[in-house]
């Protein structure tokens, strides 16, 4: 054996290696999943399946006697075809209301302060939304 013919042996394995675990890892993966995306042209209409409203400005006084106030504008995703929607996002605005007026200053401070409260006034919009509500987005949110 010549000194170049180890040299070829171990770069025919080390690419058959690397075969190997790539149709190993790809096989992992869901059908379809490097399918490239459907394209959208400018002007072409899109269905959106669920529905999204933009809920009126809220403010409300933080708990603990404090003189700081919030301001909230979020939006509420809703399962398409409801037919009772305003009055689910009215709820839900009365709802957010009425636990801010709980929440003190010191619960939004720190890294996950405000997570927490995002997290919190999620649930509060499902719980209100009775299955109706998917989702709460965050648009603004001001503390003065």
């Amino acid at each position: 054996m010549t000194q170049r013919q180890p040299k070829k042996l171990l770069g025919a394995l080390a690419g058959a290696l690397v075969a190997a675990a790539s149709g190993f890892a790809f096989g992992f993966l869901e059908p379809g999943a490097l399918q490239p995306a459907p394209s959208v042209t400018p002007n072409q209409t899109v269905t959106i399946r669920n529905e999204v409203r933009v809920l009126a400005p809220i403010v409300a006084n933080l708990a603990n006697g404090s003189d700081l106030s919030v301001r909230l504008e979020a939006a509420v995703v809703l399962k398409p075809d409801i037919a009772d929607a305003a009055e689910i996002c009215a709820k839900i605005s009365d709802d957010l209301v009425t636990f801010l007026k709980t929440v003190s200053i010191r619960e939004i401070e720190g890294p996950t302060g405000f997570q927490l409260l995002k997290n919190d006034l999620r649930t509060r919009a499902s719980r209100v939304g009775n299955g109706a509500t998917l989702d709460l987005l965050i648009l603004t949110f001001v503390v003065q």
